[in-house]
């Protein structure tokens, strides 16, 4: 019964800093330590840290987009101010 209770990622448990690197690290080196990871960490754990940077690389992109258009309707707001 306890193996079919879902385990937890041990990746996203993680550190900031340690996360990035590893991250860094998988990206920089890409064809080569996808088959490194699968090699040594086996394919449930390669596909678990796949899945994490995927997740990690849509938050950033979400909090970058999201910041942009707050900039830019204030910017939109300051430049409009000058005309009206």
């Amino acid at each position: 019964m306890n193996n079919l209770h879902k385990q937890k990622n041990k990746f996203e448990k993680m550190g900031f800093i340690k996360f990035w690197l590893f991250s860094s690290i998988f990206l920089i080196t890409f064809p080569i330590s996808l088959i490194v990871s699968i090699i040594f960490l086996g394919p449930y754990q390669t596909k678990e840290f796949i899945l994490v940077l995927i997740k990690d690389y849509i938050q950033t992109l979400l909090i970058i987009f999201i910041s942009l258009i707050i900039i830019m309707y204030f910017l939109y707001n300051y430049i409009i101010s000058f005309f009206s």
